[in-house]
């Protein structure tokens, strides 16, 4: 699979024996705290958490997604107005940005987004920042760990309007409702059990707003450069932003055709010169889908897609051509 982040279908990149929290955790834990469990400072960040960040750098889907909140957020339109919310079927219905209209300002209360795996903060601390109250669910300590580190770095007002719960995505219930729920960057790649998948979406209808709405991509299978790619490794390299060093990324995967699995191999190193700094490598079991069965399943779960498209960033048919299938739903 090509997704949009240039080599992997990962939403995570950590080693898969984290022991997530079964905990269900209420909606009233302090703004910028995590709910239901006890992280210590100062805790170790893994590279493989580190370079999460640097991999889905300058994608655009984070300036996608906080235009969708304001999209769907926003009090109810006039039917007739193209930018309504419902009216999907507009030619001018187009990927929302950053600066769509409507002020955060005019709302009687900050708009509620859940982000289920919510992972470092790379989507869901902008999202804050712009003013929306979000709650992220992540399984791992790690990224959580990071997202933490990251928000310490922000301003009281953007930590305020933050809750991070540690559990799993398809067994939350936070007893709460949002206006919008995401599911981004590739999260059902991790659900490699049917159950699972179903379980994803049974949580983002159960925790939207009657006129709430689900949002989900997810890229699309490359069947032929995936066959060109079984078993073969290859080899990726970055800038540290920070530090200037190289990470070498090594990616081998392994392909079950017959039960859409994908099983990769991980290999992070960071070099200076000739010298490796540090090298981790991990391997973990990912599952692909495709259009037709994401729809069957998001229509089982009790949710009905209005609107299709091929890009996160800009709303392009999800067709042949597309590289993503992105959903948009309500509660059926």
């Amino acid at each position: 699979m090509t997704p949009r982040n240039r080599m992997t279908p990962y939403n995570r990149m950590t080693p898969d024996d984290r022991t997530p929290s079964s905990r269900r955790d209420g909606p009233d834990s302090a703004p910028g705290e995590m709910a239901g469990h006890d992280l210590r400072a100062g805790s170790q960040i893994s590279l493989f958490a580190e370079f999460y960040d640097i991999l889905h750098a300058g994608l655009g889907d984070v300036e996608a997604y906080t235009g969708y909140a304001r999209r769907f957020s926003r009090p109810a339109c006039d039917p007739g107005d193209p930018d309504s919310p419902g009216d999907s079927s507009s030619p001018s219905w187009t990927a929302c940005r950053a600066d769509a209209p409507g002020p955060l300002s005019a709302f009687r209360e900050h708009p509620k987004v859940l982000e289920l795996g919510s992972g470092t903060g790379r989507i869901l601390i902008p999202m804050a920042a712009a003013g929306f109250r979000v709650t992220g669910v992540d399984k791992s300590d790690e990224m959580i760990a990071l997202c933490m580190e990251k928000l310490g770095r922000e301003p009281d007002s953007t930590r305020s309007r933050v809750r991070l719960v540690i559990g799993d995505v398809g067994d939350i219930d936070l007893g709460e409702t949002f206006d919008l729920v995401i599911a981004p960057c590739n999260l059902l790649t991790y659900m490699t059990q049917r159950d699972q998948a179903l379980s994803l979406f049974e949580t983002a209808r159960r925790h939207l707003k009657d006129s709430g709405v689900f949002i989900m991509d997810c890229s699309i299978p490359d069947v032929r450069l995936m066959v060109n790619c079984d078993g073969v490794p290859r080899t990726f390299e970055f800038e540290h932003p920070l530090t200037g060093t190289t990470i070498a990324y090594t990616l081998t995967p392994y392909y079950d055709f017959v039960n859409q699995l994908e099983t990769d191999h991980l290999v992070l190193e960071e070099r200076d010169g000739d010298d490796v700094l540090r090298r981790e490598e991990t391997t973990e079991k990912l599952a692909f889908y495709f259009p037709r069965e994401v729809r069957l399943m998001l229509e089982v779960s009790g949710l009905e897609v209005f609107h299709e498209q091929g890009s996160v960033v800009e709303n392009v048919p999800l067709n042949e051509h597309a590289g993503e299938m992105v959903f948009f739903a309500r509660k059926a």
